[in-house]
């Protein structure tokens, strides 16, 4: 299964890659496009509904349901589980990527996908978790037996909400989740104690390789968006992959600077917000520099504290989001070895 695992892992790199490359040309002389609000002159960039996600989002689900061809019976509720998830949160993205929805509004939608998936799981007598999550230096901790249920909504909410934020500048969420979503892959087959490692992994890296690919024309200078389509369903699908493989802290600890940000911006506003809900955005673009916004109804973010010493480029600042990706996977690597 691990070397179909590195095959789906570069196929649907390439896949993501292919699709996209060849839909940019043609979205920006249609007309279909968005403009890059972090550099001089507001440069044009392939968007549209069918945003750089909405091919991660065909792809991923197209190879999970072609591997139930190759995992045991046993297991195909589970894929099935996995998909339907997947599509859920990505269905909720292309909405909001068409209509603007309300923060309490997509908030309210990415709780109820997680009790969408735990009321699956049930009905398709799948093993989603054990109620048994690893804690470091302390092993299996036994008292959350009959919380954990409630918990599941609360980490799809919470991982699907921290990579949409986390989309701000280019390759910054795309890079994250590559390298997140391949980490996973490792230490949960490292661990095997989940009863679908191996699917686990094969997920995860199914999920690298298409954020490899959006990474490849995501990066800096960005030729595609990848919209709430992709940044929602990848991160629903990383917290489905890390209860059902018995990481929870540890991918907690692997996305800590995803939930820095989220935690900056909400404390500072007090309430969960869209971007068009708030009249001043976190930062200033001033020329090539992008400086922190230190106006009090500007919302704290993760890029508002990184500028605020002083001002800096956007590869300045795109450097420092993958610095502290890298180092949370660092630190999820330790937290790992201290668990396990």
């Amino acid at each position: 299964m691990l070397f179909a695992s590195l095959v789906a892992f570069a196929f649907t790199t390439f896949a993501v890659y292919l699709i996209l490359s060849a839909l940019r040309v043609v979205f920006v002389e249609a007309g279909y496009y968005g403009l890059d609000a972090h550099k001089p002159g507001n440069p044009k960039v392939a968007s549209t509904w069918f945003m750089g996600g909405f091919a991660s989002l065909v792809v991923v689900s197209v190879v999970a349901l072609g591997s139930m061809l190759i995992v045991p019976a046993s297991a195909r509720g589970f894929v099935a589980l996995f998909v339907a998830g997947f599509a859920y949160y990505g269905i909720v993205g292309l909405v909001d990527d068409l209509r603007g929805l309300r923060g309490r509004v997509k908030l309210a939608l990415t709780l109820f996908g997680g009790v969408l998936v735990y009321a699956l799981s049930r009905g398709f007598r799948v093993y989603l978790y054990s109620p048994r999550p690893y804690l470091p230096l302390i092993g299996e901790i036994h008292g959350v037996f009959f919380l954990y249920p409630f918990f599941i909504p609360i980490a799809l909410a919470v991982t699907s909400n921290a990579f949409n934020m986390y989309d701000v500048y280019n390759g910054t969420l795309s890079f994250a989740s590559t390298a997140v979503f391949a980490l996973l892959g490792v230490l949960v087959l490292v661990a095997d104690v989940a009863k679908y490692a191996v699917l686990d992994s094969f997920l995860a890296f199914v999920c690298a390789g298409a954020s490899l690919g959006l990474f490849l024309v995501n990066r800096y200078p960005s030729r595609f968006f990848l919209g709430d389509i992709g940044s929602l369903s990848l991160g629903a699908a990383l917290g489905m992959i890390a209860i059902t493989g018995r990481l929870e802290v540890v991918t907690a600890v692997a996305i800590m600077p995803m939930l820095m940000n989220g935690f900056l911006s909400f404390g500072s506003v007090g309430r969960i917000f869209e971007r068009h809900e708030v009249s001043e955005r976190p930062v200033r673009v001033v020329g090539e520099l992008i400086a922190a916004n230190r106006s009090r109804g500007a919302p704290m973010s993760l890029a508002n504290v990184l500028a605020s010493r002083r001002p800096l480029t956007e590869r300045q600042m795109i450097t420092r989001y993958h610095v502290l990706t890298i180092a949370g996977l660092g630190l999820a690597v330790i937290t790992f070895l201290l668990t396990w």
